[in-house]
């Protein structure tokens, strides 16, 4: 009795190894696309991405889920040695407060005034905020020797475009102004943003430029949405579809929500690539992502900075989706390139 029992046990073990096995390889399989090699957690991210035919259900209710779950995956104490982090209040134009994060790197004390770096998340203008970023910008603070900002601002479809611009612009130009008592240098500034806060920090760039604001001194942009007009028909939009995690259907819905006047759409502070003239804006990283929607706008969006005189960087991540979802060490790596770029914009050599 005991022998057939070790043997069914046996079977069973069997049974499981060989269907684990089969498993493995129908989801490795996966990672190869029409379009190249996928890393393997993006692979199966936009499978079950791709099974899940529900529209994007853009409330507040989905809005606080998502950011509880967000929450839930930032380890407690996950921080980057030494910074010093602070929540502040700061006052909009019409009374009302507009929360922000500031991170001193280690060290800052005796260094002088730092310089900023605004930080403006992502999240289709509707969700997110900077916190489940709080490892990450601790680290862009030390790497970078930057003091860097986190801006909280408005959310569609309560607030649409442009409050969130506006937000921006109101903790870019309160750093700016009370640089002294902050002990930060108002002549060196950087700012930045992934996806839609790419957008932003893009657009908030250009308005800077164009109502004589704050001088900025660096754009570090990655995966950005540059156009929402719909005027373009972007090949990455046919070769992605909604296969990739960020579905080109839940773009549109969120560019809807977003700007519900479709004038707005056209404005370069929506859609910087339409901007007429793009010369005199800051030196720019763009980064963009292989088996992204908006990879093809964001390049597009690099190449009219160049040809328009203004320095910059474009680096393609090849393996990978939207935000870098799945791969944290390309995340990390494109934080560090991010982190070192602003540096040494913000540090010039002598």
């Amino acid at each position: 009795m005991r022998l057939k029992l070790m043997r069914l046990i046996g079977y069973l073990f069997g049974a499981l190894s060989l269907l684990i096995i089969i498993l493995a390889g129908i989801t490795y399989s996966w990672t190869y696309t029409d379009h190249g090699r996928l890393d393997y957690m993006p692979a199966v991210l936009s499978k079950m991405a791709a099974w899940n035919d529900a529209p994007l259900e853009m409330t507040p209710e989905a809005r606080a889920q998502i950011r509880e779950m967000l929450a839930s995956m930032v380890a407690e104490g996950a921080f980057a040695p030494g910074v010093r982090y602070e929540d502040r209040n700061i006052p909009r134009p019409d009374g009302s407060l507009l929360p922000i994060r500031l991170y001193w790197p280690a060290e800052a004390e005796g260094q002088g005034a730092l310089p900023i770096y605004l930080d403006i998340h992502g999240g289709g203008w509707w969700m997110g905020d900077g916190y489940p970023m709080h490892d990450m910008n601790s680290h862009f603070a030390n790497r970078s020797q930057a003091i860097v900002v986190s801006v909280e601002y408005r959310l569609t479809p309560e607030h649409p475009f442009p409050v969130q611009l506006d937000d921006c612009e109101t903790a870019l130009r309160w750093l700016h102004d009370n640089a002294a008592s902050l002990g930060v240098d108002p002549t060196r500034l950087a700012v930045g943003g992934g996806s839609a806060g790419g957008n932003m920090a893009a657009a908030l760039a250009i308005k800077m430029r164009d109502e004589a604001g704050p001088d900025i001194g660096f754009q570090f942009l990655y995966v950005p949405a540059t156009d929402l007009s719909d005027t373009t028909d972007w090949a990455s939009f046919a070769e992605m579809g909604d296969y990739y995690s960020l579905k080109v259907s839940g773009i549109h819905q969120m560019i809807a929500a977003y700007t519900p006047n479709a004038a707005d759409q056209l404005l370069p502070t929506a859609s910087p690539l339409l901007a007429e003239d793009l010369s005199g804006l800051p030196p720019a990283l763009v980064v963009t992502a292989l088996f992204d929607p908006l990879r093809d706008q964001g390049e597009a969006y690099a190449q009219a900075l160049q040809a328009a005189g203004v320095p910059t960087v474009l680096h393609r991540e090849e393996w990978s989706i939207h935000d870098f979802m799945g791969s944290p060490d390309r995340m990390q790596r494109i934080y560090d390139m991010g982190a070192d770029a602003v540096h040494a914009a913000l540090y010039p050599a002598p």
